[in-house]
């Protein structure tokens, strides 16, 4: 069963910019879905509420809550695109809500977009990496599909797949492999990152031996089978688009196993600590990864952030923490400056945003609401965590 939760860091009796005559909500909500059964989610939504709490719980004089719903299904996906339509279907009927701060996933994305658009909601997602949500040629329909009203309304603080994918490939040339032999879980964020290296790579010459893929949550036999055909095809690199808990962990475990010097890629979805527990240290010991975002104890505009999350938390913050801290930042920005804590005045407010100088640095969105920030990074498992390499060229 579906349940909301509140959270209400500061409730205020009022909003001190509204009266009682006029039918401006007197406590501004924003809803947050994130996938709370993954350790993952759980950050992402620490970095939505320190961002609140460091604003005192408002935006300027108007007093804000959140409204936090799990994304993620203890009986079946571990980021359900159904309970993503669920939220948005709740957030679109709650008159409060003003912003909505999700979805994790792209395919949970697709899910809520159109429901939000119809309703006239702010939506910015701190890690939907999906192409087509924002630009034409990568899904039929897309991405008009998401925008029934004509209006876009959805805004992204990570760059999308196409520049991951290319910059993996780049990356992957330059570490002199000239073969590759290339996996996806079958979601639409495994299918666009490796569909989008697969073009690079071959592009730069890179020659790929094969292209399979499996459905989330595959069957051990499966990932068996694949792991020996991978092994039979002794590429020099096996990419693998997915992310945790589809049976990526699984697969490297399988291949890795039989093959322990194979390199291996990754994308963002599976830069976690969760990763190289479920896979073990030693198999997971030099495996490369890209990330959209700059981890954060690297990034000097992210210093603050940085030090805060871990005195109020307790641990180092991942690198989605910090691009959902921006985004809660962004949505605050936008409620201030709106002239009412309405709907569409806050759409209006991040659509006219400008430069944003935060915790990602300086950028803005362009009108298709991506944003102007393209750097990805390379990391690398040493000694059992997750190490950065540098930026990609």
């Amino acid at each position: 069963m579906f349940r909301w939760g509140s959270v209400c860091v500061v409730v205020a009796l009022l909003i001190s910019v509204v009266t009682a005559c006029n039918n401006t909500p007197k406590i501004v909500r924003v809803a947050v879905t994130m996938p709370l059964g993954l350790e993952i989610g759980q950050d992402m939504l620490n970095g939505a509420k320190l961002a609140l709490e460091q604003a005192g719980g408002q935006a300027g004089k108007v007093a804000v809550e959140l409204l936090i719903a799990d994304s993620s299904d203890p009986q079946g996906s571990p980021v359900s695109p159904d309970l993503e339509k669920e939220a948005a279907i709740k957030a679109a009927q709650d008159p409060t809500v003003v912003a909505y701060l999700g979805a994790a996933t792209s395919d949970q994305a697709k899910a809520s977009m159109a429901i939000l658009n119809r309703a006239g909601i702010l939506q910015l997602s701190p890690s939907a990496t999906w192409p087509g949500l924002t630009k034409p040629g990568f899904g039929p329909g897309e991405p008009g599909v998401y925008y029934p009203t004509g209006r876009r309304h959805f805004f992204r603080v990570v760059p999308s797949d196409e520049v991951q994918g290319a910059a993996a490939a780049r990356w992957a040339k330059t570490l002199g492999v000239q073969s590759v032999f290339i996996v996806d879980d079958g979601t639409t964020y495994g299918q666009g990152v490796a569909g989008v290296f697969e073009i690079s790579a071959q592009d730069l010459g890179i020659h790929v031996l094969a292209y399979q893929n499996f459905t989330p949550n595959p069957a051990p036999q499966v990932i068996s089978s694949l792991a020996d055909h991978v092994n039979a095809a002794q590429p020099d690199l096996l990419f693998v688009g997915t992310s945790l808990g589809n049976g990526g962990s699984e697969l490297i475990k399988a291949v890795r196993t039989l093959n322990r010097q194979l390199m291996v890629m990754v994308p963002d979805g599976m830069v976690q600590d969760q990763v190289i527990a479920e896979v073990g240290a030693e198999l997971m010991e030099g495996i490369y990864a890209t990330n959209v975002v700059i981890p954060p104890g690297q990034l000097d505009t992210a210093a603050d952030f940085y030090a805060a999350y871990r005195s109020a938390f307790g641990k180092e913050p991942p690198a989605y923490a910090l691009t959902t801290y921006e985004a809660m930042r962004v949505i605050l920005k936008a409620i201030e400056i709106a002239p009412e804590p309405t709907r569409k005045a806050v759409l209006d407010a991040v659509a006219q945003l400008g430069e944003f100088s935060g915790a990602l640095g300086s950028w803005q969105f362009d009108p298709r609401g991506d944003v102007s920030t393209a750097a990805i990074c390379g990391l690398q498992v040493q000694g059992g965590v997750w190490a950065f390499v540098g930026v990609i060229k």
